[in-house]
């Protein structure tokens, strides 16, 4: 086992922060999705795509984007009001990490 100093242990880890933001399956898709696009998308957009995604869980995922500063949520003030999301600087900057990802997985698990 490793034995790390005692302030070593106390230095949040940067790999642990990203999974907790961005870690979960749903909120990876849907980034992947703005990448898809090169554009704004709307919600039933989103969920038509990431099916079998609930409208419930899509939802929730957006407002945590929005609230980590990875997506805006863009409202236009039209009849019928029209709601649009878009990556962030912050958003963009993570497309590196999907790339790497992909590459990754076509090395080692092709399918």
């Amino acid at each position: 086992m490793l034995h790390y100093p005692e302030d070593l242990m106390n230095i949040p880890c940067p790999i642990e922060k990203t999974i907790t933001l961005i870690g979960n399956k749903w909120t990876l898709l849907l980034i992947r999705e703005f990448y898809l696009s090169n554009g704004p998308l709307r919600f039933n957009d989103l969920l038509k795509s990431l099916k079998p995604i609930s409208s419930k869980t899509l939802s929730s995922k957006l407002k945590d984007l929005v609230l980590y500063g990875i997506i805006e949520r863009n409202v236009e003030n039209t009849m019928p009001i029209k709601v649009e999301y878009s990556l962030t600087e912050k958003g963009k900057d993570l497309r590196s990490v999907l790339l790497s990802m992909a590459e990754w997985s076509k090395r080692w698990h092709s399918f």
